[in-house]
């Protein structure tokens, strides 16, 4: 599955995960540490992402860990 990450309205540190589709899938909150956290957004997704590593160092490396777990491509959406 392929997922489209976009920065979450009025919030700085959150980017929003949905598929091509638009659905929500999750979010990548970026904490007080600098960690980068990946969360599930429905139950559906709590299995594809139960033996993923949830907390990351950098956005990207989040990013690979979705794309990794979802089999597919994680990318920035070009969406304004």
């Amino acid at each position: 599955m392929d997922v489209l990450v976009t920065p979450s309205p009025g919030a700085r540190k959150v980017w929003d995960l949905t598929d091509r589709l638009g659905r929500k899938i999750g979010q990548i909150t970026r904490s007080a540490e600098d960690q980068f956290i990946i969360t599930a957004a429905e139950a559906q997704f709590d299995a594809p992402f139960s033996k993923a590593q949830l907390v990351h160092p950098s956005l990207d490396a989040a990013m690979d860990e979705i794309a990794k777990c979802l089999r597919g491509v994680c990318q920035f959406s070009c969406k304004e």
